[in-house]
């Protein structure tokens, strides 16, 4: 990848999962809320579907073109590797798990029923998401544990 191309696709990246991260701490801070205010629950829905699920998948998409198109490579190095698999599965959890759960904590705090354990679902989703956003910033920055065998040079 050339420079310039790669620059942009590092400023796409870094301002998506940063986002990301924002997003996440202020749906933190909502669910600890919303406990005494469930009415918050329709925002956090919508702030789920509009803004996290495209940051998600962007972040995502600009991470796999950082990676194929730059020296770190996908597979070559551990910490890459952990950084892809963590995405992964925080993009999985986002679009299945904590989006049903803020579609349900939504409908119940609209129709006036208790939202109950769904309520700690989303606070439990929203504090595991931020250690995954955590531990992929502290990846980027120290870059640990040396080369994967696939980026070994024979």
């Amino acid at each position: 990848m050339k420079p310039r191309a790669r620059k942009w696709w590092l400023v796409l990246h870094v301002v998506s999962s940063v986002g990301w991260l924002g997003v996440t701490i202020g749906m933190l801070a909502l669910a600890l809320a919303a406990f005494d205010a469930p009415a918050l629950y329709p925002a956090m829905s919508l702030l789920g579907d509009v803004v996290v699920l495209p940051l998600a998948l962007t972040a995502l998409a600009t991470g796999v073109v950082l990676s194929l198109g730059t020296k770190w490579g996908l597979v070559k190095h551990r910490w890459v590797l952990v950084k892809f698999a963590l995405t992964v599965v925080a993009v999985v959890a986002t679009t299945f798990s904590l989006r049903s759960g803020l579609h349900e904590a939504a409908a119940s705090a609209s129709d006036g029923t208790a939202v109950g354990a769904v309520g700690t679902d989303v606070l439990v989703a929203a504090c595991v998401s931020l250690t995954f956003y955590t531990v992929n910033t502290v990846l980027s920055v120290f870059k640990p544990w040396g080369r994967t065998r696939w980026g070994r040079t024979p």
